[in-house]
């Protein structure tokens, strides 16, 4: 039997056998290692910790939403790992024995129908293992998508206007509709008016804002109500819309005159007749009404003109009466002018002419003698009659005059004149005298002339003329802003050498005909803005120098170019960049130049100031290096070598003076002679060499230039008792 160095013994059979060797801990250690990394089920493909998806909000009910990217295989059959959700009666679930997410309940970003947004967890087990299960956070957002079209808040409308109400007066309808979408295109309301026989009466200005305004004249006479159809349309793809009604109500005002039921009438003076005694008119009785049907306002008859004192007028019924002065005086047939007047509104009056005359034959005419002829056939003066009005001229505006020849205001007359072009009736008519009058306003911005022939005709004979109408322009429109403030922000911009930096754009319009608008600025700002004429902000870029705030505040005007000029004003925000305000894009290079001055100034004062240092150093330095040669040349000078120097210079030349030994040791002289020696020493000692260096630096100060020398006296003469030596050594400067 091979052995292998271990054995394993079988028991019961008593043999032993070869065995492997047991694994040591770093093999166990990486088997361990390897079974995990082996080991990914439960685990995210992507390596994330989170799953989302993103749906639409339209997805039907039991769509797949999304698959689970974890590793493993859920099958029930031969899977590894089982997936289930942890909540309950969540909108969504797992289709067994797979990874994909099916959509349980409608979802809806308005959570009208169902949740906007789902969060649950997946919990993932490994089968066949004791291992805890995992959890996988998954998030499904919705987004939106245009399923709710704009509703009208509190439609049908109703409102009521004056017919006197002025073109471009605000309508207080209170339309407005909302969109349940979430806020953007979806949810972004363009408001119109659907084309019908009335819709030209009203309008909005700005699509985008739910505000009617009156865009045409409003005639109670001829129009009592309309209905129009309103639209709200969002900009959505495709784009929803809910249309509704608006009912218009004309209220009649004040702004016709009363009329008669004839313009002119007759009557004839009996023979018999009696002061007091009513006449008899034709083609009737004198009657007028107030033109204003909604008011119908009581009238008032009165006599005026020269000849209104020869007749009575009852003011309630507007029957005549002969007065005694007709009476006698009536030869010839006079002509009164009656007056209607509106008891609540004297400035609105109606006026017709009455012809008095005597019955039998009264200056050659009898009641039955025809009216002469006019001599020649009836012609207009003139070919071509013109004129201009003003849109802003009222109805019964006498626009011009059509002359003719005889005069149409003859009472021997009967003229008649026809326009051909039926449009003519609808804005003017002509009266029996060849006035023509305005019978609607006239507006500038629909039609800026009119051109007509008009025809003359007595029944015998006619003419033909031709009559031009042109409309002078009235500013009835201010300029108006997109909306009430604008507030923008200025970022960085990519170009360095530019002048302007972009701002944005005011919008603003003029409903006037070829009026030009003229936008300024005013503020404490303004001087850093520039706008042009098409509304383009820029800010300047020199102003960010001087800027010392990020916001600006300024108010835009706008200015029309009509006769007078109207003008409309909105305030503009500005907000501005901090890192352009700091690095000076656009208008930066003053401030760059300034930055390198401040950084070029800084450096010099730097420089200045090391030159100064070094300055400082090595005037240090030279005076430790002055102080060192001066305290060496003391402490280096020994005794034995300053009495060599002396022996062996010749007597003539000066020398150092070194004290001798006795002196060496006890100072530099004897003081107050006797044993000087050792008291001497003892103050030399006490003097140290701080008294040393102070007596040879006043030796230089006397004699800068000069070694001086106190002579020793002759050999075999002894220096008198109690006398001083000393030695002063006054050392020039190197």
């Amino acid at each position: 039997m091979k052995h292998s160095g271990q054995l394993s013994w079988r028991v019961g059979e008593g043999e032993v056998t070869d065995a492997p060797a047991p694994p040591t801990v770093a093999a166990i250690a990486l088997s361990i290692k390897s079974r995990a990394i082996q080991d990914s089920r439960c685990y995210l493909m992507n390596g994330g910790a989170v799953e989302s998806f993103f749906i639409s909000e339209d997805t039907p009910v039991g769509s797949v939403i999304g698959t689970l990217s974890v590793n493993g295989d859920p099958s029930e059959d031969q899977g590894d790992i089982t997936l289930r959700l942890q909540e309950k009666g969540a909108a969504i679930g797992i289709s067994p024995g797979t990874k994909n997410l099916t959509l349980l309940r409608a979802l809806d970003r308005e959570e009208k129908k169902g949740p906007s947004n789902v969060y649950v967890n997946v919990r993932c087990d490994r089968r066949r293992t004791t291992d805890p299960s995992f959890i996988i956070p998954v998030s499904i957002r919705v987004w939106d998508v245009n399923d709710n079209a704009p509703v009208w808040q509190g439609a049908p409308y109703k409102v009521r206007l004056s017919e006197l109400t002025a073109v471009g007066t605000r309508v207080a309808v209170g339309a407005r509709a909302t969109d349940a979408d979430q806020a953007g295109p979806h949810a972004t309301i363009h408001y119109s008016i659907l084309p019908g026989p009335h819709s030209d009466y009203l309008g909005f200005p700005n699509e985008l804002d739910s505000v009617l305004t009156v865009k045409k004249p409003l005639d109670y006479e001829t129009l009592k109500n309309f209905t129009i159809t309103l639209r709200a349309q969002d900009a959505g793809t495709p784009p929803l819309h809910n249309d509704t009604e608006l009912r218009v109500q004309v209220l009649d005002a004040d702004d016709q005159n009363p009329k008669f039921s004839h313009e002119h009438y007759t009557a004839v003076l009996p023979e018999d007749v009696k002061e007091g005694a009513v006449l008899s008119t034709s083609p009737g009785p004198i009657s007028a009404v107030d033109q204003d049907v909604g008011i119908n306002a009581p009238l008032q008859y009165s006599a005026t003109g020269d000849n209104g004192r020869l007749i009575t007028v009852d003011k309630d019924t507007g029957q005549v009466g002969a007065t005694k002065q007709l009476i006698e005086e009536l030869n010839q047939p006079v002509t009164v002018v009656i007056k209607a007047t509106q008891v609540d509104n004297s400035d609105r009056y109606a006026l017709a002419t009455l012809s008095i005359r005597r019955a039998g034959p009264i200056g050659g005419f009898s009641s039955s003698t025809p009216t002469p002829a006019a001599e020649g056939p009836v012609r207009f003066r003139r070919k071509q009659f013109s004129a201009s009005v003003s849109e802003a001229a009222a109805p019964g505006h006498v626009v011009l005059t059509l002359n003719t020849v005889p005069p149409a205001n003859s009472l021997q007359n009967n003229l008649q004149f026809y326009v051909s072009d039926r449009s003519f009736l609808e804005k003017f008519a002509i009266n029996s005298a060849g006035e023509v009058v305005l019978r609607r306003a006239l507006d500038y911005e629909d039609k800026d002339g009119y051109y007509y022939q008009v025809m003359l005709t007595d029944g015998i004979s006619n003419d033909t003329a031709s009559i031009n109408i042109s409309v002078i322009n009235v500013n009835e429109w201010e300029p108006r802003f997109k909306y009430p403030q604008y507030e923008f922000r200025v970022e960085d911009d990519t170009s360095d050498d530019t002048e302007m930096l972009p701002v944005g754009k005011l919008d603003v319009f003029d409903g006037d005909k070829l009026d030009s608008v003229t936008l300024t600025l005013r503020g404490s700002g303004s001087e850093m803005l520039y706008v042009n004429s098409s509304g383009d902000m820029f800010l300047r870029s020199g102003a960010l120098r001087s800027l010392n705030s990020s916001v600006l505040h300024v108010v835009a005007t706008a200015v029309d170019s009509g006769a007078p000029p109207r003008q409309t004003s909105v305030p503009v925000t500005v907000h501005v960049n901090e890192r352009l305000l700091q690095t000076g894009v656009g208008g930066g290079g003053g401030r760059v130049e300034g930055s390198a001055g401040v950084v070029a100034l800084f450096a010099a004062a730097l420089a200045a100031l090391a030159v100064l240092v070094c300055a400082l150093l090595l005037y240090i330095y030279r005076v430790r290096r002055r102080s060192k040669q001066t305290s060496g040349y003391v402490a280096h000078e020994k005794p034995a070598q300053a009495s060599a120097t002396n022996s062996a210079a010749p007597p003539s030349a000066p020398s150092p003076i070194a004290p001798s030994a006795g002196e060496s040791s006890g100072g530099a002289g004897a003081l107050g002679g006797g044993a000087g020696g050792g008291r001497g020493g003892a103050r030399a000692a006490r003097l140290g060499q701080r008294g040393v260096a102070a007596e040879r630096e006043r030796g230089r100060q006397h004699h800068p230039r000069q070694l001086h020398v106190q002579p020793r006296p002759a050999p075999g003469h002894a220096e008198p008792r109690g006398s001083f030596r000393s030695a002063v050594t006054t050392l020039s400067p190197k």
